[in-house]
């Protein structure tokens, strides 16, 4: 009886953790942070968007950047955790779905993809229908290396980002999420 209990928590404590929110780890905070460099005033990147902290074009509640807008960086720290943790980690675990068992590199990297081309192009993306079929696909690397265009212009930067990007992904660290 004694076994047949412990079994029982055992399995609850898997399911349980099997249903639990994938999150960025810090190392894809630092990912993402290196790429996107820190600006306390606004600026405008070179999509024409108007940008502060580390990459944001919005505020917590939803106003765009403008220019003049000035930020601290424990501001910018605040503005960058609030849209990863409430927006695009969020938003890459629900489109990658549950049935999806993948790497915390490999979370982490779509995290900060997503994190720059935004959720609606992630979710339509072909990259996430291909790791949903297989995310060790080796084409999926190709699949990044789709986003370094900026009005039908290569940019170095992205061309830099998404290797990385790549690169991050199929590192072999082994923790699964």
């Amino acid at each position: 009886m004694q076994v047949a209990s412990y079994s029982v928590i055992v399995l609850a404590a898997l399911f349980a953790s099997s249903l639990a929110a994938r999150t960025c780890s810090q190392e894809g905070y630092d990912l993402i942070k290196g790429f996107e460099g820190l600006s306390l005033v606004a600026y405008q990147d070179v999509g024409g968007v108007w940008t502060i902290g580390y990459g944001n074009t919005m505020y917590q509640d939803g106003s765009p950047v403008r220019q003049g807008d000035t930020i601290t960086q424990q501001g910018a720290d605040d503005l960058f955790e609030f849209w990863v943790d409430e927006s695009f980690a969020p938003e890459v675990d629900r489109l990658v779905g549950t049935s999806v068992v993948i790497r915390q590199v490999q979370f982490d990297a779509l995290v900060s993809f997503t994190y720059n081309i935004g959720v609606s192009a992630f979710a339509d993306s072909t990259l996430l229908r291909k790791l949903r079929v297989f995310p060790d696909d080796p084409t999926i690397r190709d699949e990044f290396m789709r986003w370094v265009y900026v009005n039908g212009e290569v940019v170095q930067g992205l061309v830099n980002r998404r290797d990385a990007e790549a690169d991050f992904y199929f590192s072999k660290v082994e923790s699964m999420c």
